[in-house]
């Protein structure tokens, strides 16, 4: 076997741990506890103990060392289990935090801070890593009280003490916060698109199941093309080192795209019964909505592709896509 394929099923085998790890911890009854305000601390404990948040600490500082490509899996899979509690931006955070020399406190429940109408799970969040002074900063903070979603996010965040200095490059925090949040998002559309087949393969209308009606059929094919646009899009911006501007400006700019029509068709295949708070297809929907309007809309990230595009050197744009967008092993 070559060091690429041991690699990859070494990989999996990591991933598969993890989605096990998460369906018998993060189920959908203590997701629903924790937006009460019910036991926080014990699932974050639970899950800082699996180890999952050092994917990205380089091995000699005690980490699996993981790349972002390899990383990404297991962000999308936070998704796909709608993770109440900003697990994979603290596992992004610490990634960045110790490869810039500044390891981060025990159990610390960190937040990416950037330019955003709202920072998902910052009610539960105890840091910030921010820019200032043209580096990054790793702040106590506190949330505010304002959570539009009941996911536990918040507009903003009070901040406290600073508790290191990193040398991170401009724009560091809201690429990588826009990065995590599409592949949340992509993770967490490909749940929603396989709970509308689940239940248009079940659901009986007129003596057939909804999935046997041309027009649901069409539906759901277009929600699958729009999951796995964006996933393919998210996966793209975890390529390299360090986040790419053009990359997770795609990114994020599709996923937004593409949240806005799986909500949509999603609740309309499940009809009134899937906003209900007894379903679950809510508390997925309900954080696409924050994730969307999270760290750039699709408006904001468009314009800055197109930015770059016009200051890029290439002939055309099918160059720019070539030499900026393409894939990479």
């Amino acid at each position: 076997m070559s060091d690429n394929a041991a690699m990859q099923d070494e990989n999996a085998f990591l991933i598969d741990a993890f989605r096990r790890q998460l369906s018998e911890t993060v189920t959908p009854a203590r997701i629903r506890g924790i937006e009460r305000g019910e036991g926080a601390d014990a699932l974050w404990n639970e899950l800082y103990d699996t180890g999952f948040l050092d994917a990205l600490v380089p091995e000699a500082s005690g980490g699996a060392g993981l790349t972002l490509a390899q990383a990404f899996p297991l962000l999308m899979a936070a998704g796909e289990h709608a993770v109440p509690l900003p697990f994979a931006e603290t596992m992004v955070a610490r990634g960045l935090l110790v490869r810039h020399g500044a390891p981060a406190p025990q159990r610390a429940v960190i937040v990416l801070g950037g330019d955003t109408q709202q920072v998902p799970g910052g009610r539960f969040a105890t840091h910030a890593l921010v820019e200032r002074d043209g580096g990054g900063m790793l702040l106590r903070v506190t949330g505010d009280d304002l959570d539009v979603f009941g996911t536990g996010g918040c507009s903003s965040l009070d901040e406290g003490e600073v508790v290191a200095r990193v040398p991170l490059p401009a724009g560091a925090c809201q690429l990588a916060a826009a990065a995590v949040a599409a592949a949340l998002m992509a993770g967490a559309m490909g749940r929603v698109l396989d709970m509308a087949l689940r239940y248009a393969g079940a659901r009986q209308q007129f003596g057939r199941a909804l999935g046997k009606f041309q027009a649901i059929q069409q539906q759901l094919a277009v929600l699958a093309q729009e999951v796995i646009t964006a996933q393919v899009a998210a996966r793209s911006a975890f390529v390299g080192q360090d986040f790419d501007p053009a990359r997770v400006a795609a990114a994020k700019c599709r996923a937004n795209e593409a949240a806005g029509a799986a909500c949509n068709i999603a609740h309309a295949i499940h009809g009134a019964i899937g906003a209900t708070q007894e379903f679950d297809l809510q508390l997925y929907t309900r954080r696409l909505k924050e994730w969307q309007i999270a760290f750039g809309s699709e408006t904001y990230w468009a314009a800055r592709l197109g930015r770059l595009r016009l200051a890029a050197q290439t002939a055309t744009s099918a160059d720019f896509l070539r030499q900026h967008l393409a894939h990479e092993e």
